[in-house]
């Protein structure tokens, strides 16, 4: 299972359209173990633009803090189980939790309303 997590300095970033990088976890779900983490940014940046390439790389899970509705949509259009609300913890840590089970997400912190960071702009999430 390849599960992919949109990163800043080490950590997952609080929202999808803000990222520096993704880094993909390739997991053995049975054995509950990390065979591999790598980081990679897609040719055009990152953003939620990035939904096609993430899903040609194989993506089966998005873990997340926030992301707006269109990006969740077509995520999960594309086949890709999509988990907001996860805590800004180092890649492998929040990996590992959800892996385990024990993997606390909350509120999706890109839901609309009126958070600023959320709209506008180049590779900003994009609500419509």
């Amino acid at each position: 299972m390849k599960i992919i997590v949109p990163t800043e300095n080490g950590k997952l970033c609080e929202h999808f359209g803000h990222c520096e990088s993704f880094s993909f976890a390739e997991v053995d779900e049975n054995a509950k173990k990390i065979i591999s983490i790598t980081t990679k940014i897609p040719e055009g940046g990152t953003g939620c633009h990035s939904i096609n390439w993430l899903a040609s790389m194989g993506a089966e899970v998005v873990l997340a803090g926030g992301m707006g509705p269109r990006p969740m949509m077509e995520l999960m259009q594309n086949g890709v189980k999509v988990v907001l609300g996860c805590p800004e913890l180092p890649v492998k840590e929040v990996v590992e939790q959800f892996l385990q089970g024990t993997l606390v997400a909350g509120e999706n912190t890109c839901s609309g309303g009126d958070h600023a960071h959320c709209h506008g702009g180049a590779g900003h999430c994009h609500h419509e």
